[in-house]
């Protein structure tokens, strides 16, 4: 046998080695949960559910449904319900954001092209304090707005590249860049780069900057520090979004929320 061909085998033997222990993450079903909808947006800490179906926000809490309607503002870019007392949606074409209560009732409506100084806002989400997190497309900086006083106050400086994907919580702002970096800002401006994530479809961060992904209709897990990727096993072959809060996984398909409980690493 030659040389070329021994160097061959082992390297299939080895591939085959790392497939083979690749560490796989069970899912228990716990229950299924008709919806219909375009969009599956997740549960808050009440276990409220809320999506999207014609742009219109739907909250389904305890049996009751709640909706916000804003078609002068075209189409929802994003919404933040981590604090279920004051949910952002952001309207990007519009560079408008509104505020609602916890019975999607309109609080407040901030239409950034009424600033003074020109902003185009491409990112919003909830801060601390009476504060959402923005990101400026004309400053490439991201700031911090007081919905109170109605007042900016920038704590970077210009990012080198734009902002792929992002999320927050009340004190720091994650988000990952064009070349899968991934970063963090508190909200006192200190920046932290935290690691380069694997090229994903959807993603959602976890703890400690791992992260839930999906990429080809596959769910894995990431870890950070080891930089290493765990396929998570769940039934459902075609996933239309997934949400996962508190141990528990949400698949969104065909008008039904599969809920699995997984145990992270």
């Amino acid at each position: 046998m030659t040389a070329k061909k021994i160097l061959f085998i082992l390297i299939i033997n080895f591939l085959c080695f790392s497939l083979q222990s690749q560490e796989v993450i069970p899912a228990v079903k716990q229950s299924d949960t008709q919806l219909t909808c375009d969009i599956f947006l997740g549960f808050d800490n009440q276990k409220s559910i809320y999506s999207l179906k014609n742009n219109i926000l739907t909250k389904n809490s305890n049996g009751i449904t709640y909706q916000y309607n804003n078609l002068s503002l075209g189409k929802i870019t994003n919404v933040d319900f981590q604090n279920p007392l004051q949910i952002v949606i952001f309207y990007k074409n519009f560079n408008t954001v509104v505020l609602l209560d916890n019975q999607l009732n309109e609080i407040k409506k901030i239409d950034f092209n009424l600033q003074s100084t020109p902003v185009t806002i491409e990112a919003v989400a909830l801060s601390s304090q009476n504060q959402i997190w923005i990101y400026d497309s004309i400053s490439s900086k991201i700031g911090l707005y007081n919905v109170n006083t109605d007042t900016f106050k920038w704590i970077s400086t210009m990012l080198e590249n734009p902002i792929l994907y992002y999320e927050s919580d009340y004190t720091h702002f994650h988000w990952t860049d064009i070349n899968l970096n991934l970063y963090r800002i508190s909200i006192y401006g200190t920046i932290e780069k935290l690691g380069i994530l694997p090229k994903f479809d959807v993603i959602q961060l976890t703890k400690n900057g791992n992260s839930i992904y999906k990429k080809d209709d596959e769910l894995y897990y990431y870890d950070l520090t080891s930089k290493s990727s765990s396929k998570i096993a769940i039934d459902e072959k075609i996933i239309s979004k997934f949400f996962f809060r508190d141990g528990i996984l949400s698949i969104f398909t065909q008008n039904e929320i599969t809920n699995y409980k997984i145990i992270l690493p």
